[in-house]
């Protein structure tokens, strides 16, 4: 095989600065991003569910620990017979993006800061 041999012009003056045109264009893309993105709405009953599954997943990897008596008081509150785990929770249903605007502009502005630097960089390459 032949080795490929760059003029040093070639590499200062036209491969740095793509690299470089690249790098900084994804950094803008980062923060327009985290600009653009709108704020979740957190559900209270989901963020209580996620704290107990974590306490119960603590409880279960740690539990030897702590004494015997106070790990079975903390099983019987996770696992009794009316043990926070054995609580029928209702599902509820995901949401359809096509029906909710926010869902759809948020899904707009995602592609856009997506769309539009590889516009720029490809028109200019």
């Amino acid at each position: 095989m032949t080795e490929l041999l760059l003029d040093p012009n070639i590499r200062l003056y036209v491969f740095i600065p793509i690299v470089l045109i690249c790098l900084f264009m994804g950094l803008i893309r980062h923060y327009v991003t985290i600009l653009l993105e709108s704020d979740k709405k957190t559900d209270l009953t989901q963020v209580a569910d996620t704290n107990i599954l974590r306490r119960a997943r603590l409880l279960r990897e740690n539990g030897n620990y702590i004494p015997r008596d106070a790990f079975m008081m903390r099983r019987h509150y996770f696992n009794g017979p009316n043990g926070v785990l054995k609580e029928e929770k209702t599902s509820v249903a995901a949401a359809n993006p096509m029906t909710d605007p926010s869902m759809m502009a948020d899904m707009m502005k995602g592609n856009l800061t997506n769309m539009i630097p590889m516009v720029v960089i490809g028109g200019w390459i």
